[in-house]
């Protein structure tokens, strides 16, 4: 079920009272960390500074709980939203007792209070390590309400002029220029553009964590939730995505740099007819985002019908036209006309809304296709189309554009290129080589990189290493990281929840991972649409 975060931690009673913002605990904690002249302030610290006591006893028969972590998560409003394994993996990454827990109970102590929202508790590793963006913003959240400072104004600051804002800010982040209602990203060292959206809209679009927290929700989807995560997480990207959004009043376009499709979001809110569990969790932006990419394939295969189809139907009528053979003239007549009539029984049944007319396809391993018969290509009111049927037979998309992006699932390039971000595919058995030597030149913070496992014969994400966060049939974002020793990892983001992933060795992710894919985030060069 997917619920109002904030209304339902509201209804829930804090028996410890915690409460980041009472003045006196935080300036002590404050000056605690200041004495101890450390980078980060301890668990312990933090505890001390919300009123939570350490248990001196263990919580249950052989289950050693040091730092209390388990009886804190027990009295805290969060704790009715963390359940099973998500459970298991936030109280591991608090005992730890080290920066990550600090992070943690900093994000908790926000959500206590009603500043942030539970569902960003699903954007952490199983160790406890956060996104470094996530961090950076829960850092920024916390200094402000502990500080007295309004989260909105350092979140999107507001400066005399361009050039002031542009000096100030780091690639990727957004400010405001005094008089002027939409607001600057700095897109360069030295260079900024100005956005389609105000300050308002901005934070209730993209607000700080929540903006770095998607998690899936619908089947079929993965492979656009972990690209939107990737582009969202690399400061130079993620530009294409505040690229995307034209404010209109208190309405919403979402226009892919690269796309045809204008979706329009009445007040921001997703469309109507929308299925909120074909949606991701996360920020609104985000989730505008994935929905509208639904409605790019929808126009690009109702185009591509009637772009292939007149080209077939002008082929063939060539051919039978110069053809000699009465009998091969006859069979090329019948094939003609029957091409012109599937055009025309296709934009007969486009006139009908009731039959949400999508044209068929086919899923041929690395790539979909459309899918074709003598008379060329194929399509069916969406009730009756093949690809929309669960294992009992049933619909399982009531819109076109949920059937085009979930019902065969899809290809992270396919997203990339409608933002407008170029990048390589390469076959983890074919190009296992070239992926070595592409590791060793240490592509973080050149690249992004993608990746998808390989499937089992099934459209099912089944576990494949379960301990590691990893599944068949499933797209993931990847991350060049080294360990303590020095060792290249790829850290793996399941589009889930990633408090699941784990960092894998190079040899696992071969083993594991079918495509691999890689992406300059320096390619983006803004709008270049195309004619709706």
């Amino acid at each position: 079920m997917n619920v109002n975060p904030i209304n339902a931690v509201s209804q829930v009673t804090n028996n410890t009272a915690i409460h980041a913002k009472k003045e006196v605990q935080e300036e002590q904690a404050l000056q605690a960390v200041e004495e101890q002249v450390t980078a980060q302030p301890s668990a312990e610290l933090y505890r001390a500074a919300l009123g939570i006591k350490k248990p001196v006893q263990k919580q249950e028969a052989g289950n050693d709980d040091p730092y209390g972590a388990r009886a804190f998560l027990d009295n805290h409003p969060v704790s009715p939203f963390v359940k099973g394994e998500d459970r298991e993996n936030l109280i591991n990454a608090m005992e730890k007792g080290n920066v990550e827990t600090s992070n943690i109970e900093m994000q908790l102590a926000l959500i206590a209070d009603e500043k942030l929202t539970p569902q960003t508790l699903s954007h952490y590793w199983k160790t406890g390590k956060m996104c470094d963006q996530m961090e950076a913003d829960i850092d920024m959240m916390y200094d402000c309400y502990a500080n007295g400072k309004k989260v909105e104004d350092v979140y999107v600051p507001n400066v005399a002029n361009k050039e002031e804002g542009t000096k100030a800010a780091k690639i990727g982040d957004v400010f405001q220029v005094e008089g002027e209602d939409r607001i600057y990203v700095k897109d360069d060292e030295d260079k900024a553009h100005q956005l389609k959206m105000d300050k308002e809209t901005f934070i209730k679009l993209f607000p700080p964590a929540q903006r770095f927290a998607s998690a899936q929700y619908a089947i079929g989807d993965c492979y656009c939730v972990a690209t939107l995560n990737s582009v969202m997480e690399e400061p130079k990207t993620r530009i294409a995505l505040y690229d995307a959004i034209e404010q209109d009043g208190n309405d919403i376009h979402v226009k892919y740099p690269n796309g045809k499709a204008d979706y329009l979001a009445k007040n921001g809110e997703l469309k109507p007819e929308t299925n909120q569990k074909m949606v991701l969790r996360g920020a609104q932006g985000v989730r505008l985002l994935e929905d509208a990419f639904g409605l790019e394939l929808q126009a690009h295969a109702e185009d591509d019908f009637r772009t292939i189809m007149q080209q077939k139907i002008a082929d063939k009528k060539a051919q039978y036209q110069a053809e000699t053979d009465p009998r091969e003239k006859a069979i090329m007549k019948k094939d003609w006309l029957g091409m012109r009539q599937r055009l025309a029984d296709f934009e007969e049944s486009m006139k009908d809304p009731k039959n949400k007319t999508v044209v068929l396809r086919d899923d041929l391993g690395d790539r979909i296709a459309y899918k074709e018969d003598r008379y060329g290509m194929m399509f069916a009111p969406l009730k009756e189309a093949p690809e929309n049927r669960d294992k009992n037979g049933a619909p399982k998309f009531t819109t076109q554009k949920e059937f085009y992006r979930g019902s065969l699932g899809g290809y992270q390039h396919q997203v990339m290129n409608m933002l407008g971000i170029e990048g390589k595919i390469m076959n983890t058995e074919d190009n296992k080589e070239e992926i070595l030597e592409f590791l060793k030149g240490e592509p973080s913070g050149k690249y992004m990189i993608c990746g998808g496992t390989f499937p089992d014969g099934t459209r099912t994400e089944n576990p494949v290493a379960r301990d590691k966060g990893v599944y068949s049939f499933h797209a993931y974002t990847l991350e060049a990281v080294k360990d303590n020793e020095g060792e290249l990892k790829l850290r793996a983001s399941n589009p889930w929840n990633t408090a699941v992933d784990a960092d894998l060795s190079v040899e696992d992710t071969m083993k594991f991972f079918q495509v691999f894919e890689v992406y300059d985030i320096n390619s983006y060069k803004g709008i270049q649409r195309q004619d709706a």
